[in-house]
């Protein structure tokens, strides 16, 4: 991971293009879980009398899950996928797309995203995608 984040940024530098910044906000709670997951209604949580001792069943990750990580980089990877980025195969981390008009690079490290390429439309129209499916805070350039 650490030589592609230093390869993206000598890339950047050589070809003086920008870096942009997003960080998505509550990254693990937007996870579909794959698995069935249940969990003891939290203190103080009683639909009713009656529902002393039962559980609930998860459908979405949570933090301290063991799945929540691999549950929110599938739905983060499955979203950007559908904007026409490809996931390399080198680095998991890492997702380009290369058009005519330009190219489009994107990083990602838990909740932490880096967008750079020559593609400005492409770069605005991502981060637009992605702020559409997620929360998301735009830190603009980095």
């Amino acid at each position: 991971m650490m030589a592609f984040v230093c390869l993206f940024l000598a890339m950047t530098s050589l070809q003086q293009w920008s870096l942009y910044q997003l960080d998505v906000k509550n990254d693990f709670l937007n996870g579909d879980l794959q698995e069935e997951i249940y969990m003891e209604q939290p203190f103080g949580f009683v639909a009713r009398e009656e529902s002393f001792g039962l559980v609930c069943r998860l459908r979405k990750s949570l933090y301290g899950l063991k799945q929540s990580p691999r549950a929110w980089f599938g739905k983060f990877s499955n979203v950007v996928q559908q904007f026409g980025i490809t996931w390399s195969e080198a680095d998991h981390s890492v997702f380009y797309r290369h058009l005519s008009v330009g190219c489009v690079y994107l990083i990602v490290y838990v909740d932490d995203i880096v967008l750079t390429g020559n593609d400005h439309h492409g770069i605005f129209q991502m981060k637009q995608h992605i702020c559409h499916h997620f929360q998301t805070k735009d830190l603009d350039k980095l």
